[in-house]
């Protein structure tokens, strides 16, 4: 047993409490869907105070974009997850109507939730490719599936859409899961296929007729224990995207998180934008 693991042993149970209890299709265990919102809120709580200026600064944002709505009927938040970044309470207040999505939510995300009577949860996978490219592996299909992400009603007569710290993560868990299971296919390929669900959900987000708040890392930046840059790249595969209305670092992983002596920052931007105005 190593030092963390004798450490975090009671979360450790937590965890594999919250694995098997949580309710979910199958696909969203198979592809590690869960595993990785579990494993992303012992992130949190091990680095709570790295990560709150990301998480003010994402909160501070939404809310001033909600401010821009005339209309307040209904507001709906694309990867609300843990709901970490969300401001709920004052969105609650704000709309009549608050739609959290995302492919998996945990019992604590839903015991916030049914607090305010007009908040509801939908399970919902933003790229439409998750369910598919679970079952046509399973089928021995070879063809990957292409990102559909036409949104659900919910989405289409919103009059703010949100897409909250997820459009670097939409293809992580698919690419995985080919990786695992498709050694043959070539990086190019793949690589492409990966962009293009980062193109589709922004060109979603594009074709909405409402206002819109994007909040996406767009880089990442890996430094030594001296701070000196040693890696960097993008988060979204090159996506071109317009300056930000706002930007900010995000300090992901600080140093003895995932190394003794390296640290992982992500470059977050945010776009605000009205009306027939799409993001970038």
């Amino acid at each position: 047993m190593t030092w963390r693991e004798e450490v975090h042993a009671p979360d450790m149970l937590h965890e594999i409490f919250t694995y098997l209890t949580t309710p979910c299709p199958a696909y969203v265990r198979r592809m590690r869907y869960l595993y990785e919102i579990i494993a992303m809120r012992a992130r949190y709580q091990r680095n709570r105070a790295a990560w709150q200026p990301h998480l003010e600064n994402t909160r501070a944002f939404i809310l001033a974009a909600a401010e821009q709505c005339e209309a307040r009927d209904s507001v709906a938040v694309y990867g609300a997850g843990l709901l970490l970044d969300v401001p709920l309470a004052e969105l609650a207040s704000r709309f009549r109507e608050v739609y959290l999505l995302d492919i998996v939510f945990l019992r604590e995300a839903r015991r916030k939730a049914r607090r305010h009577g007009n908040v509801s949860l939908v399970q919902h996978d933003a790229t439409n490719v998750a369910e598919a490219l679970c079952r046509g592996i399973r089928q021995g299909v070879r063809d990957l599936p292409e990102p559909d992400p036409t949104p659900p009603e919910c989405v289409r007569r919103a009059d703010l859409v949100v897409s909250l710290n997820l459009m670097s993560q939409l293809w992580v868990l698919p690419r995985a899961y080919v990786r695992r299971h498709r050694e043959d296919l070539e990086d190019a390929q793949l690589d492409a296929w990966c962009g293009r669900i980062v193109a589709a959900h922004h060109a979603l987000l594009r074709s909405l007729d409402h206002h819109v708040c994007l909040v996406a890392d767009r880089a990442y930046v890996k430094r030594d224990g001296s701070r000196r840059i040693v890696d960097t790249g993008s988060t979204i595969y090159d996506l071109r995207l317009p300056e930000p209305d706002a930007g900010w670092a995000w300090d992901l992983a600080p140093p003895g998180e995932d190394d003794r002596a390296m640290s992982t920052e992500l470059i977050v931007g945010a776009w605000r934008h009205r009306i027939h105005e799409g993001p970038g």
